[in-house]
């Protein structure tokens, strides 16, 4: 049984490198589905960093929905039913719980590797969950968990960030990062723009 691969991301916008990432991953066999899992909060990041949790959520639907990735790539919204702030082993345990017949796995970018050990049972995590990598660029994998993950080569790589796509939001220059329906939600929302507090 193929597992279902759960690319989480606080998403903060969700832009066209995500969205490569989720396609490839379906397309080449590596999982049964990819489930684009929204955290609301992220613990290792300060909360004045995100967009609201909802909206953020919307973007990512909207993306999705526009992008015609077929139905083997879903958004999860299960933290938002959990206990906050939210740590990726206790959303595995949930999901595992929720859907018994699923198995599970991990989807990271190469830029997480050498951080996993911050991470809330990370041990465990490692032991129990299939961990696939897609390649960053200037971020190769090496050091003490690389030979306990799986390096997705070929995968696409994208030379820019979430924080990249805010800043050029804030310039007015977006428009090759995200989606236009994200895009057209930015504007409407007036997130990340140079007259919006989100857009640090």
């Amino acid at each position: 049984m193929k597992p279902t691969a759960l690319f989480f991301g606080s998403f903060n916008p969700i832009h066209r490198g995500h969205l490569a990432i989720a396609r490839w991953v379906a397309e080449h066999g590596v999982c049964d589905e990819v489930w684009l899992v929204v955290s609301p909060g992220n613990p290792l990041k300060g909360a004045g960093e995100l967009a609201d949790a909802g909206q953020r959520l919307e973007m990512v639907r909207l993306a999705v929905a526009a992008a015609g990735l077929g139905e083997r790539v879903k958004v999860c919204d299960a933290e938002f039913r959990m206990p906050r702030p939210s740590y990726t082993i206790d959303t595995l345990e949930r999901l595992g719980h929720d859907f018994p017949g699923r198995k599970f796995a991990l989807l990271i970018g190469s830029d997480i590797v050498s951080q996993l050990d911050k991470w809330k049972d990370y041990l465990k995590l490692l032991d129990k969950y299939q961990i696939l990598v897609y390649p960053r660029p200037g971020y190769p994998v090496e050091g003490a968990f690389a030979d306990r993950v799986t390096l997705l080569d070929g995968a696409p790589q994208w030379d820019y960030s979430s924080t990249r796509v805010r800043e050029a939001i804030a310039g007015g220059r977006a428009e090759d990062m995200v989606t236009p329906e994200v895009l057209d939600y930015i504007r409407t929302h007036n997130l990340w723009t140079k007259s919006s507090s989100s857009s640090k």
